[in-house]
């Protein structure tokens, strides 16, 4: 028996030398055959920080799972990145794009929000209700809808968006009944709450870094 091994391994090493130099010439013909995607740096991880993802659990069974994204200055400006390149867009017709998705946030506060379909958000008979919360004070959405992502925006959230969530556009007013901005010098933070009859789920971001450089905007 101990026999039979050895001669078995000796042939395994001789057929694997023999085979080896075969593969780097397998894969040279397959990339000479066949053209692969050339890749873009594109940086969606860059605004990883805005995106945050929480799983709820009840023993092994998922029950909930949200991925949910701020729309703030910086994430606006990396999709009018994207879809500047994609669409091969002048420097102009970018910074135009720009000051428009930036427009948008001085008047909303907009989030993507990743949800499985067997959880829905924004009907009345929904089991989670969402609301914002600044300064102690809480601040119910004016719209909550489902939506198409983009491609720039799946780009974004990478893998946490799949086949198995629905996508949905959450917006609350930027200012208060007095016309003044909820995001100030005095704002250091902001929370978005998930919250059913008995759960709980808090997103916290920190407002003060949200700022696209001036020159963006020249």
């Amino acid at each position: 028996m101990k026999v039979a091994l050895r001669m078995f391994k000796k042939y395994f090493l001789c057929v694997l030398l023999l085979l080896l130099p075969g593969c780097g010439r397998m894969v040279d013909w397959m990339k000479d055959s066949f053209q692969q995607i050339p890749f873009l740096d594109t940086q969606c991880d860059t605004v990883e920080k805005y995106s945050k993802s929480i799983t709820l659990y009840d023993q092994l069974t998922t029950k909930a799972k949200f991925d949910v994204m701020w729309l703030a200055d910086e994430v606006r400006a990396l999709y009018v990145d994207l879809f500047a390149l994609k669409f091969g867009k002048t420097i102009e017709q970018k910074k135009t794009l720009l000051r428009r998705q930036l427009e948008e946030n001085n008047h909303f506060i907009s989030f993507y929000v990743l949800s499985l379909y067997e959880v829905p958000l924004g009907d009345s008979l929904s089991e989670w209700a969402l609301f914002l919360q600044i300064n102690d004070k809480n601040y119910a959405p004016i719209e909550i809808k489902t939506v198409e992502l983009s491609p720039e925006y799946m780009c974004m959230f990478g893998k946490k968006f799949n086949r198995f969530k629905v996508a949905y556009s959450v917006k609350f007013d930027a200012k208060d009944i007095d016309d003044m901005p909820l995001i100030n010098e005095h704002v250091h933070a902001m929370k978005l709450f998930f919250r059913s009859t008995t759960k709980e789920v808090v997103f916290e971001w920190d407002v003060r870094r949200n700022h696209v450089a001036e020159q963006e905007n020249e």
